[in-house]
């Protein structure tokens, strides 16, 4: 029940604490916008380039697979306890 807490009161304070993804400003990035080509193009690419791509917007997805990693590394230790646990109470009533 304390790890418990113990994570609990991490992950909030990951949440809490203000991350460098939030803290920036706006490059300018979104107001690039994507134009296709004419109509009449034979080609088909776009008239501009399409702006830059960045994981700067995944800070949030990044965490989830770290609490799953954690939470599923977790679960396989608590059951390798739980079983050694029980080994050793059948040896203790298989032992006259």
């Amino acid at each position: 029940m304390r790890r418990i807490r113990i994570v609990l009161i991490a992950l909030l304070a990951l949440l809490a604490a203000p991350s460098a993804a939030r803290a920036q400003a706006d490059t300018g990035a979104a107001t690039t916008t994507y134009q296709p080509a004419p109509a009449g193009a034979a080609s088909g690419l776009p008239a501009r380039e399409a702006p830059p791509r960045s994981l700067r917007a995944y800070w949030h997805v990044f965490i989830a697979f770290a609490i799953a990693w954690g939470l599923l590394f977790g679960y396989v230790v608590l059951i390798a306890r739980r079983s050694r646990r029980l080994e050793e109470q059948l040896d203790g009533l298989s032992r006259p």
